[in-house]
């Protein structure tokens, strides 16, 4: 990030690097809250106004912030709104998981330009789906026009158990010690990854549903399940970074076989992999449905998608399928409420899709397993981010981490 920052040549070492700090922060903030004003910077960032001013004025030389005219005042003279330019500096967000990779690029703006671009690479433990995803970058950012020395850094959402102090997916890079590094080289940029449910909790509490929130929980229902949380206003990781296993807990007694090794794990039940295999079950077993139609009787082609479509027409199976997993999202979820009492809960992924059908089960299960005192205290909505969040998570978060 450094490079962006014209240096001056009049001060010392180390005055240079703390200025360039304050800006790193300026910069930080003005992304993640949208433009703000010199007093607003002053308070968040904790430097006088005029040390605020004089770095602003920098940064408009720098070509990465612009004044954008006069706020609104309480009383007395309307302060001067700061924004960043949009083209000042771009960042990469990138979805890799186990049925293709998704990238985006954003402006300095958040603002998606370009994306997002599918592909069908497949997560798998081998460092070479790297250098395959690295060529479909370099693909996007040729074709999207962007100047590749503005784009400042990658964000990677991926799946698998991760250590962030250490930089290890012990899932699929069990034995690269510092996948950071290997990334890197790579990509020829800094990179930073995290959890696919962190990635997304990130991108609720700074640009959605969680804004401004404390007490936060995010479930990411998707072809797995898994959960984010905000404890106090911060992403909460645990000892090495593995919390949030929630599709992992083991609540249905003789359930099927997990890709974990366990038995009846809840995303056995409720993730969106799940729901396919049961709408297919379902109908080999005899069930009556539209989903046949939809996949021309080809059975293997049957997706969340299908199920949704097929419930959206009526679908009697397909909507009993739904009220199944929304009943064991809200099983889960009263233990989830009575251990953490957050005051929301927001539902993401391609189940989230399915709201209408799922939103009715989940509050009655809610109703009969946790405490009534406790639970009305919890909110429960579905993500306005929707898919988007993956990638526009995953290149905040990297933001983030390069401008600390």
């Amino acid at each position: 990030m450094e490079k962006l920052f014209k240096n001056t040549g009049n001060q010392s070492q180390a005055v240079e690097l703390k200025k360039t700090a304050h800006k790193k922060h300026i910069l930080r903030a003005i992304y993640f809250n949208g433009p703000l004003s010199n007093s607003e910077l002053s308070k968040s960032i904790k430097l006088s106004t005029p040390k605020i001013n004089s770095l602003l004025v920098e940064l408009i030389e720098d070509g990465l912030v612009e004044e954008l005219g006069r706020g609104d005042s309480s009383g007395g003279r309307r302060p001067n709104i700061y924004g960043l330019v949009e083209d000042g500096f771009y960042v990469v967000g990138i979805t890799i998981n186990v049925t293709r990779t998704i990238i985006s690029i954003y402006n300095s703006c958040n603002k998606e330009v370009s994306g997002p671009h599918y592909f069908p690479i497949k997560m798998q433990s081998n460092i070479e789906i790297f250098k395959q995803v690295n060529e479909k970058l370099e693909e996007v950012v040729q074709a999207s026009n962007i100047a590749p020395n503005k784009i400042l850094v990658a964000g990677i959402e991926l799946p698998g158990l991760i250590d962030q102090k250490k930089g290890i997916n012990k899932t699929y890079f069990p034995d690269i010690e510092n996948l950071f590094d290997e990334l890197k080289k790579i990509f020829g940029i800094p990179v930073f990854f995290n959890h696919d449910s962190k990635v997304r909790t990130f991108a609720e509490m700074h640009f959605g549903l969680a804004k401004n929130k404390k007490n936060v929980l995010m479930l990411q229902a998707d072809w797995g399940l898994g959960l984010g949380i905000i404890v106090n206003g911060q992403l909460y990781a645990g000892k090495s970074g593995f919390s949030g296993e929630f599709g992992h807990l083991p609540l249905a007694d003789n359930g099927v076989l997990c890709v974990c090794g366990k038995q009846g794990c809840l995303e056995t039940i409720v993730s969106a992999n799940a729901i396919a295999r049961q709408a297919r079950e379902g109908i080999e077993n005899g069930n009556s449905s539209l989903i046949k139609e939809l996949v021309n009787q080809d059975l293997s082609k049957i997706d969340i998608s299908t199920v949704i479509q097929a419930a959206n027409s009526g679908d009697q199976f397909a909507i009993s399928l739904f009220s199944k997993v929304g009943e064991w999202l809200g099983r889960g979820m009263a233990y989830l409420i009575q251990i953490f009492n957050p005051e929301l809960i927001i539902i993401g992924g391609q189940v989230a899709v399915a709201n209408q059908f799922i939103l009715a089960p989940i509050q009655q299960a809610i109703h009969t397993f946790s405490n009534r005192d406790i639970s009305n205290e919890t909110e429960i909505q579905f993500s306005e981010l929707g898919p988007k969040a993956g990638t526009m998570g995953a290149a905040a978060y990297a933001l983030e981490r390069i401008s600390k």
